[in-house]
């Protein structure tokens, strides 16, 4: 009879045993996360952030374009190149990884807009013919020249693909020594997680 008894009834220590068995394992990560040095080093991107990220100003729009946020910095992402000199053969790779990056990204390139500031002689036509969504303007024009003022000298200096976000923000550079792919998976990411541009 004392055997039936004990058979139905819990024992005062399942509960805390249950506990410490869901429980203990998340206990364990968070504490190792926080102060193991569980905690993934960097993000997953491959361009280098702009810290703070610098707001540009605003150009006009092209005259005559089919987009109303043509050139313009606001409104869509753009994929922005600075050339120092004469366009070289790293400007035209420069260049030709924008116009690839752009094409990889399928249905998604219309909302990426890509800008050229040249502050040497004009590139040769070669280098310029394989893109129409591609904006080219000298330095001295008109906005070109404020925007060139706007980014701080580190990072126009460095010679690098960098990039707007549809408010107007640098907020990425993309070295060229880096690989193509790694610029194409950040772009696919931003876009596909922007709900703006």
């Amino acid at each position: 009879m004392s055997e039936k008894k004990t058979e139905g009834r819990r024992l005062p220590w399942q509960p805390t045993v249950l506990l410490v068995l869901f429980l203990g394992p998340l206990l364990i990560a968070v504490v190792l996360y926080y102060t193991g040095g569980w905690r993934p080093v960097a993000g997953t991107n491959h361009g280098v952030l702009v810290q703070p990220p610098v707001n540009l100003p605003q150009l006009s729009p092209v005259a005559g374009s089919a987009s109303a946020y043509a050139g313009d910095l606001r409104g869509r992402w753009t994929l922005l190149y600075i050339d120092q000199g004469d366009c070289d053969e790293r400007c035209a790779e420069a260049l030709f990884r924008g116009h690839q990056a752009r094409e990889v990204l399928g249905r998604r390139q219309i909302r990426l807009e890509r800008l050229y500031i040249h502050q040497g002689a004009v590139p040769a036509e070669p280098v310029l013919a394989r893109d129409e969504a591609l904006r080219v303007m000298s330095a001295g024009e008109t906005g070109a020249a404020e925007i060139i003022d706007a980014i701080p000298p580190a990072v126009a200096a460095a010679d690098e693909l960098l990039l707007v976000d549809p408010l107007g923000n640098l907020m990425m550079r993309f070295p060229l020594e880096g690989e193509p792919k790694g610029m194409v998976e950040d772009l696919k990411k931003l876009l596909k997680l922007s709900r703006i541009g």
